[in-house]
């Protein structure tokens, strides 16, 4: 019987990723998809920053002044935080009402999308799934992307988009990443990861 490789950092943090986009992308508990994107996000994030690799929290630094780390990590673990703790750090309940009321399912685009983006930083590819959520985030976040990319690629991926429900939006993200999953030219390229 041969023995088992020991786990690694960057193993638990791509399954967390992997699970949490698998869920996402057929609608099934957002609590979860939270959860496991902020887990492995950071972790994926610290691993990439210990490479001394840009994450994307160093982007949003270099372009939003009013911002430092502390509040850029609060931002990310607000909905994280809720979920994760029952006591704030003096050892008291958290009041945690308002703050859930306000969560679904949108909430969890940045966290995914920022989790693939570090871990593409890191890893230098990533798997299909995660890929075609990456350029469904841009389709549906222009006004996010640098004005000198290339919008005809999400635009031909995902038109019109953003003028659908997201029930279609969800459902067009998944047909895509069926369409690419097996596609011969896409998982033979250098960016793509095969495991």
């Amino acid at each position: 019987m041969a023995e088992e490789a020991p786990l690694t950092k960057i193993q638990v943090a791509r399954s967390q990723l992997v699970t949490a986009l698998d869920l996402f992308t057929r609608d099934k508990d957002p609590i979860s998809v939270h959860c496991l994107s902020c887990g492995g996000g950071e972790v994926i994030e610290g691993l990439a920053e210990a490479k001394t690799e840009q994450v994307f929290a160093t982007h949003i630094l270099k372009t939003q002044p009013d911002m430092d780390r502390a509040k850029v990590r609060r931002l990310r673990n607000v909905y994280w935080n809720a979920f994760k703790h029952f006591s704030d750090r003096g050892g008291l309940p958290r009041d945690d009402e308002e703050l859930l009321k306000d969560f679904n399912d949108t909430k969890n685009d940045a966290a995914l999308f920022i989790g693939w983006y570090d871990y593409a930083i890191l890893q230098k590819k990533m798997p299909v799934a995660a890929q075609v959520f990456q350029v469904w985030w841009y389709a549906l976040n222009e006004d996010k992307v640098s004005e000198d990319a290339d919008f005809r690629v999400f635009r031909t991926a995902f038109p019109d988009i953003v003028q659908q429900g997201r029930a279609e939006q969800k459902r067009r993200l998944r047909r895509k990443i069926e369409k690419y999953r097996n596609d011969k030219k896409l998982l033979a390229a250098p960016a793509t990861e095969n495991w």
